[in-house]
């Protein structure tokens, strides 16, 4: 997968040890990825167990794509695309909004920018 074999110099630290930690920023860059495919806008949508565990995902018309839940050791999917099941139903949404990075302030912008460079070079590659 090009999150966890692009290389690392030079991006957020939140991506060196792709999937734990990494689920916000993946999803900003996902989303603008699948955009620039044709797939149109998605939902970040974050939440917070009652263990305390937080997670971020895509949401769009009533379906995931979660290319990070397998930092979790209950989930065993390298990736999941399909409806909001059980185990994202266990997280209270705290954050909901249009996903992609290009809104954010500008260093973010340029930091994930970066990835989504090195995203697009791996997969063309």
């Amino acid at each position: 997968m090009a999150f966890e074999e692009m290389d690392k110099a030079g991006i957020p630290v939140t991506f060196k040890n792709f999937p734990k930690g990494a689920c916000g920023d993946t999803c900003e860059v996902l989303a603008e990825i699948l955009k620039e495919l044709g797939h149109g806008g998605f939902t970040y949508v974050a939440g917070r167990r009652k263990n305390g565990n937080s997670h971020a995902w895509l949401e769009q018309a009533g379906m995931v794509v979660d290319i990070t839940a397998d930092q979790f050791d209950e989930i065993y999917e390298a990736v999941y695309v399909g409806p909001k099941n059980g185990w994202y139903q266990q997280f209270e949404v705290q954050q909901e909004h249009e996903a992609g990075y290009r809104r954010l302030d500008p260093r973010s912008v340029a930091e994930l920018s970066a990835v989504h460079f090195k995203i697009k070079a791996w997969l063309n590659a």
